[in-house]
């Protein structure tokens, strides 16, 4: 299954935050405590054949994340007021030399996701990533977005359209995406718990849409994928006194075997 973003994982409200608004799919107002932040995120698999383990240490300006930092590799976040505009990862070797592996940016209009632009393998042959993707969205509603992906070539710039789908919300989840393939439609829906999700107050990260799979205002309990054949995958969590997930443990579709767990330090 999927998991999240480009960095460590699988992001709403801050003090004195106006990015999550009524434009927002996880729009309007909340008294709850937004202080509540991971400060790490363990990847653990019980085969080496699913995953390797690792543990990322991430850091805050506030309720701004700032990086995220495991061995091998880190993440840094520019934020422009309270939005995510850029996020890069760079690896790092054993001498503590940094190459940057990937860059994405993006853009907003009416305080909403406009474009994402993923570059990738950076080099003096192709300064600006030699595999370029973009995403467009098209907001219908607060809770109805549709998206077109495109390839660009790394030299003429030239865009190529590739696939293009609809993401619905519910109560500032994400309940369903559909993505259409030429003739083919795969479609994900989701089912939540009521809880709240380790990831809802870093600031920016209700912006992203489905960039980071997993995230909502509460935590995936249950996900159906496919095509004309779908299979459900299910998620069980352990929660502290405040809540939160301390472990999450995500099964394939037997609902049997674990494909990994995630572990949270607050």
């Amino acid at each position: 299954m999927k998991k999240l973003l480009l960095f460590f994982i699988a992001l709403n409200l801050v003090l004195t935050s106006c990015s999550n608004d009524d434009n927002s799919p996880n729009g309007g107002t909340s008294t709850e405590d937004t202080s509540i932040l991971p400060k790490t995120i363990s990847y653990i698999y019980p085969s080496v054949y699913l995953g390797t383990n690792s543990k990322s240490t991430l850091t805050y300006d506030g309720n701004k994340l700032l990086s995220s930092i495991k061995d091998g590799s880190k993440t840094i976040f520019t934020y422009n007021g309270n939005v995510i505009v850029k996020q890069e990862k760079f690896n790092i070797d054993t001498k503590g030399v940094e190459t940057k592996d990937t860059e994405v940016l993006y853009t907003y209009q009416n305080n909403r996701l406009k474009t994402r632009i993923i570059r990738e393998e950076f080099s003096t042959q192709f300064p600006d990533g030699q595999f370029i993707d973009k995403t467009v969205y098209t907001h219908t509603s607060q809770n109805l977005s549709s998206f077109t992906r495109y390839s660009v070539d790394p030299g003429t710039k030239k865009e190529t359209k590739g696939s293009e789908g609809n993401l619905t919300y519910k109560d500032g989840n994400l309940v369903k995406i559909e993505q259409i393939n030429d003739s083919s439609t795969a479609t994900r829906t989701y089912e939540y718990d009521t809880k709240n999700n380790p990831l809802k107050n870093i600031l920016g990260f209700d912006l992203l849409l489905n960039e980071i799979s997993e995230f909502g205002k509460n935590n995936i309990v249950k996900t159906t994928a496919g095509t004309v054949d779908t299979t459900s995958y299910l998620t069980t969590y352990i929660y502290n006194d405040k809540n939160y997930p301390t472990k999450h443990t995500s099964f394939a579709g037997d609902g049997k075997s674990i494909e990994y767990e995630i572990e949270y330090t607050y």
